[in-house]
């Protein structure tokens, strides 16, 4: 019987060929314009968490007692050698890098600005962060000396600098006194953290901590893992090995970020159920046409003794079909357009000013996931079993003799 009924409900929509087509291009039109949106607004969260992860706090970050809310050279992390010994053993841990940064003033000869100075070993920066990806002007290193400095875009625009270019960074030691160092310029990074690119001053760990007189410890030690899965254990794991520092995840320095990510997680669902509405809407309409066309044919089949449910097959099997082809075809659409935007990313060159006040990238890559396309085939199977409901309703009501006297 379940064969009786595919044929007869395939042949039903044949006969409507030009109603049904347009049904099925309406879902999966829905359907791409659902999966692309996610796929890019996803793409865009998870660059500017991956830029704020790359070029700053790691997946987890360690600070000395306090100094997120006094920070200072005054407290930094005395047991570094301890603490990457630990890191360097466990499995879960992929890289990290340890940081000294310190406030201070960098000089041109016309402008100055204030300044996070940050003392940093190039080689781990570049095996954590791929720090040297996001150089656009100059060459990735110090020089021979370590004479050299990076800087962000944003302060290079303001202080009005190029590569080559001689900048004093100043700032106060560790015994209260003010230091500078004359540094040349190597190269320019735009790393889309706005933080970084408006104020940071990248300089050789040794010079910094020549500069800052700190022969020991650390300010930061940035940690990223293999699998996200295990932050919270690693987390776990440090903070009873060293319970006096702080600890801290990504999430947990930036809850804008992961602010952003649970809205973007609430978008996905609002567009969803206006799939589940549109597919909804039109299968509801062709349903209902097809059912009240067909209550003569519906009442001979009742009449000659038929069931009620083997009708109901009928009509549940024509809405799957019109469902699951939008699907289907919705689907391939929207996964095929989400892998090459994967692959090469959507060019919004055109908005890079507004993009970078956001510190969103100008390429954006789309994000391919599995629970977009579950997501969608729950709504759109949900809308075909709704959309049949009051159609069968107004069936069950008709009385199947009056029905055939009806011409």
């Amino acid at each position: 019987m379940f064969r009786t009924s595919c044929r007869i409900a395939w042949a039903s929509l044949a006969r409507r060929a030009s109603r049904s087509v347009l049904v099925v291009v309406m879902i999966s039109m829905s359907l791409w314009g659902l999966l692309f949106m996610e796929g890019i607004y996803d793409g865009m969260t998870e660059q500017m968490i991956g830029n704020a992860i790359r070029s700053d706090s790691g997946q987890l970050s360690l600070f000395a007692a306090g100094f997120r809310e006094d920070p200072g050279l005054h407290r930094l992390i005395s047991r570094e050698g301890e603490i990457t010994e630990l890191l360097a053993s466990d499995p879960r841990v992929k890289s990290f890098v340890r940081r000294l940064r310190q406030e201070g003033l960098a000089a041109t000869a016309h402008y100055s600005r204030n300044v996070m100075i940050y003392g940093v070993d190039l080689a781990a920066e570049k095996s954590h962060g791929r720090l040297d990806g996001y150089l656009i002007e100059g060459e990735y290193g110090f020089g021979a000396k370590n004479k050299g400095v990076l800087v962000g875009a944003r302060l290079a625009e303001k202080l009005k600098v190029k590569i080559g270019r001689k900048l004093i960074v100043s700032a106060q030691n560790s015994a209260h006194e003010v230091a500078a160092v004359a540094l040349t310029i190597t190269g320019i990074v735009r790393t889309n953290n706005m933080a970084l690119d408006e104020s940071a001053v990248f300089i050789a760990m040794d010079k910094a901590r020549e500069l800052f007189a700190a022969p020991q410890g650390v300010s930061q030690i940035s940690v990223i893992v293999q699998a996200e899965k295990d932050i919270p254990a690693l987390q776990q794991s440090l903070r009873r090995y060293f319970g006096t520092l702080q600890i801290l995840r990504w999430d947990e320095l930036y809850p804008a970020l992961m602010q952003g990510r649970v809205m973007m997680q609430g978008f996905n669902l609002v567009m969803s159920l206006l799939v589940f509405g549109v597919a909804g809407l039109g299968i509801f309409g062709v349903m209902l046409v097809s059912v009240l066309e067909r209550l003569r044919e519906f009442g001979i089949m009742l009449a000659i003794g038929t069931s009620f449910a083997q009708v109901r097959g009928i009509i549940f099997t024509e809405s799957f079909i019109l469902g699951f082809t939008g699907f289907v075809a919705g689907s391939l659409l929207g996964g095929a357009t989400l892998f090459y935007f994967y692959q090469q990313g959507l060019d919004l060159t055109i908005f890079s000013e507004g993009l970078e006040e956001f510190g969103m990238d100008v390429i954006t890559h789309a994000v391919i996931r599995a629970k977009y396309f579950i997501t969608a085939f729950i709504a759109v199977m949900l809308a075909t079993f709704v959309s049949v409901l009051f159609p069968l309703h107004l069936l069950k009501k008709a009385n199947p003799v009056e029905a055939i006297n009806k011409v």
